[in-house]
């Protein structure tokens, strides 16, 4: 077999690898993972909520709900049990994000963060992302509804892993990678002061950037699509269940995604049983989730965040679903 064939090979494997993540989540490159573990464990209803240091990749403008520094760390492995083949080798899909909030008193809150998606040795993804939100009241203090805008100022890079079946493939005689630059921008508002109601819109990708590999006998292009989010949340205060339970807050989610003309839509909701435990659910036309988080408090100010979630795949019968964790701190 020569060497031209020995590259198509490799491609292929490249390919099928890539492309069974793709159809798992029905999209194309940079699909929004459901970065974070709080927001997988409600079904990805998160754009009118947004008040945490997962905020950024869901709706930049809730970060300006965030008061103290706050950051995140999440990993997960995807879709436990399936067998992933890259060649003879075995290969795993892997998620990790990192953020960080930073608010201020007087110009805004800024978020810093780190997406990323991993094929071993194979594939990788990674979205490098400015946040900025900023509380629009604060410029006009007689506007009713509270009202909340963020941009992000997102750099898009993937890259392949090559090897000898495929180094020397004109495809990448240019290189392995290829980024762009991405903008966002989200709304958050509240009907009036602590109002539990809330709306979100989050437009994703609005400039729609081409991550493709461009080289000069091949024209690869992948624009990544627009993607717009929107979404309802009633965050309820406490109150006393069947006469023995006590609910801290109660809040069911409504979210509704468009990108390239696939829908879907996520339900989710979270209830805190206390200012320490939380229980988490959800659905949306993928996935069933559930979760749960702990905050524990070491002082007035600083804290620890654990937050755990499974979901299960409705789309992948050979998946046993993926478990996701994240460690988070407030301070």
């Amino acid at each position: 077999m020569n060497k031209r064939k020995f590259s198509k090979i490799g491609l292929f494997v490249f390919s099928g690898v890539y492309c069974l993540f793709c159809i798992a989540l029905s999209e194309a490159a940079f699909k929004d993972s459901g970065w974070g573990t709080r927001p997988a464990g409600m079904g990805g209803a998160f754009v009118a909520i947004a008040d945490d240091a997962n905020a950024p990749l869901w709706n930049p403008a809730g970060i300006a709900q965030v008061k103290r520094y706050e950051a995140n760390f999440m990993y997960a492995r995807l879709f436990t049990g399936l067998k992933l083949y890259a060649g003879e080798d075995t290969t795993t899909l892997g998620l990790n994000y990192f953020s960080f909030i930073c608010p201020t008193k007087r110009i805004g809150t800024f978020g810093l963060s780190w997406a990323n998606f991993n094929s071993t040795d194979l594939y990788k993804e990674d979205t490098f992302s400015l946040s900025y939100g900023r509380k629009i009241n604060d410029f006009a203090p007689s506007l009713v509804p509270i009202v909340f805008l963020g941009l992000n100022l997102k750099y898009l890079n993937h890259g392949y892993t090559l090897d000898e079946r495929t180094v020397d493939d004109p495809v990448f005689k240019d290189g392995n990678s290829a980024g762009a630059f991405a903008v966002d921008f989200g709304a958050l508002i509240k009907p009036q002061k602590d109002s539990p109601l809330s709306i979100g819109l989050s437009l994703k990708n609005i400039n729609q950037p081409d991550v493709g590999l461009d080289k000069s006998n091949y024209k690869l292009e992948d624009k990544v699509p627009m993607e717009i989010k929107a979404g309802i949340a009633y965050q309820s205060s406490g109150y006393r269940l069947f006469n023995f339970l006590n609910i801290e807050g109660f809040t069911p989610a409504f979210d509704f995604t468009y990108r390239d003309e696939d829908m879907n839509y996520h339900l989710g909701l979270e209830t805190r049983f206390s200012p320490v435990f939380a229980f988490r659910m959800g659905y949306n036309l993928q996935e069933i989730t559930m979760g749960m988080g702990l905050n524990h408090l070491m002082g007035e100010v600083f804290g620890v965040q654990f937050d755990y979630a499974f979901i299960l795949p409705l789309e992948i019968e050979e998946s046993s679903g993926t478990h996701r964790v994240s460690l988070g701190v407030h301070f």
